[in-house]
């Protein structure tokens, strides 16, 4: 294998470790910070509904490897173009477009182009900054006026409260007076439920939980 060959291969492998390394540790913040909002606003850590720092590095390192399956499909298309002979149509554009950059962008494009990147970087980091904030009060908020919370993301279910019904796992004793309740998961034997504005601590040995509410 010649050496250029090899130094497309290590400059390639080196964007996609950039990508995917970078894509999980935002995404990972972007979960950390929407769990520690969601269950602290509820009185409670995340680790006793069952999330965990392995949880969370999974699900941060699989929206990684979407974006680099995205990256790869982007790059496939730019080759697949590149390679295609070009017609008229698309001479004649990009003869249109560099001419526009060339009048409207001669001289302070450069700046102009650098300053644009800035601001967009800046906005995705302020967007990033403030979105699991509102979404975590929002979903507590939901959580305890009694509505169930559903928030999934590339298929997986981020925060999860689903609506269900508690019933006591001796049938001699009386029914929970809670009843119908929001799950909000459980550790070590001990499962979190929303009833009445408020979370409660059940242990799984004392109720049985259905999906029938």
């Amino acid at each position: 294998m010649s050496t250029s060959k090899l130094a497309g291969i290590s400059e390639w492998a080196a964007q996609a470790a950039q990508i995917t390394t970078g894509v999980a540790g935002l995404s990972y913040a972007f979960g950390w910070i929407l769990m520690a909002r969601f269950y602290g606003a509820l009185g409670v850590d995340p680790e006793d509904a069952g999330i965990t720092f392995s949880w969370l590095v999974a699900r941060a390192f699989l929206v990684g490897l979407v974006a680099l399956a995205a990256f790869l499909a982007v790059r496939w298309l730019q080759n697949r173009a590149a390679s295609a002979q070009p017609t008229w149509v698309t001479l004649s554009i990009g003869t249109g477009v560099r001419s526009l950059a060339e009048v409207h962008l001669s001289l302070p494009g450069r700046h102009l182009l650098r300053g644009l990147a800035g601001a967009l970087t800046g906005f995705v980091v302020v967007f990033l900054l403030i979105l699991p904030f509102r979404l975590g009060d929002r979903f507590a908020g939901d959580a305890l006026a009694g509505r169930p919370v559903d928030f999934g993301l590339l298929g997986t279910s981020v925060i999860r409260a689903p609506e269900v019904r508690l019933s006591p796992a001796d049938p001699a004793k009386p029914a929970p007076a809670a009843g119908c309740v929001l799950r909000l998961g459980g550790n070590a034997g001990t499962s979190l439920f929303v009833a009445g504005g408020r979370v409660i601590r059940v242990s799984d040995q004392n109720v049985t939980v259905s999906s029938s509410c």
